[in-house]
């Protein structure tokens, strides 16, 4: 009995010795710096953990002239706002980034409105989700961006989907040699394939001028986010299907 006291004591001063420096690491990230979120949020939040990822396995691009902005809300013409959760600005190109940090299995085609999810609950019932194809939504966000940003087609812009590892993404064909759907492992490969095409398009002074026009889109309001939410939250209604399929 007393030697399991011990393990659980020594077991609980590494995780306060270790949860702090964790949390003073992340406060140094351009992550925090940009989102202000805290660590104890981003933990146990599925969608900031998620985009968080994303950074940590690219953040060693930041030596390399890289600069990183998250949950930029751009203005459309019909009043609402697109919101692009990351996007890297490298002399090699433009990463823009849709995180999808979902379980179970995810398939679907490049051309397809809806891609399916399957899931399974605690009771062992299994059901499909369907929602709107990433890459189609990427690629709206890469839409607004181009025109914000007032981009040529010289400019290699890359729309990369992230799924979490725990998620099974199904073989899938992606035809547009600038998408590609992957994630949080074999990421970083994914970068590196596209960064080795042209490694040096861009300088920079040219990431620096983008980046400043970009920035003010992540600063935007409660109140404007809150408006973004909910214009979501209709899409979703009016798109997403739940349909059980058997019980296991």
């Amino acid at each position: 009995m007393e030697a399991r006291y011990i393990l659980l004591f020594t077991v609980l001063v590494l995780f306060c010795l270790c949860f702090p420096s964790r949390k003073r690491r992340y406060r140094r990230t351009s992550y925090y710096r940009m989102t202000k979120v805290p660590y104890g949020t981003v933990m146990r939040d599925k969608g900031r953990f998620g985009e968080y990822q994303i950074y940590r396995k690219l953040a060693s691009y930041e030596k390399k002239d890289a600069e990183f902005l998250f949950n930029c809300y751009l203005p459309k013409s019909s009043g609402e706002t697109t919101e692009i959760d990351a996007v890297m600005l490298h002399t090699s190109g433009i990463y823009v980034f849709e995180s999808k940090n979902y379980s179970g299995q995810v398939f679907g085609r490049e051309g397809d409105r809806m891609w399916t999810q399957i899931l399974k609950n605690e009771s062992g019932f299994i059901y499909k989700k369907q929602f709107l194809n990433p890459l189609l939504q990427n690629q709206s966000h890469i839409v607004q961006m181009k025109r914000h940003l007032g981009l040529d087609e010289e400019i290699p812009v890359y729309s990369i989907v992230v799924f979490s590892d725990r998620c099974i993404v199904k073989k899938m064909t992606v035809s547009d040699i600038n998408r590609q759907v992957t994630t949080w492992k074999k990421l970083r490969h994914t970068v590196r394939k596209f960064a080795g095409r042209q490694p040096e398009v861009i300088d920079r002074v040219q990431i620096e001028e983008w980046y400043d026009r970009l920035y003010p889109y992540t600063q935007v309001s409660k109140r404007e986010k809150q408006e973004h939410i909910r214009n979501i939250q209709r899409h979703q209604r009016e798109s997403e299907v739940f349909s059980p399929l058997f019980r296991s």
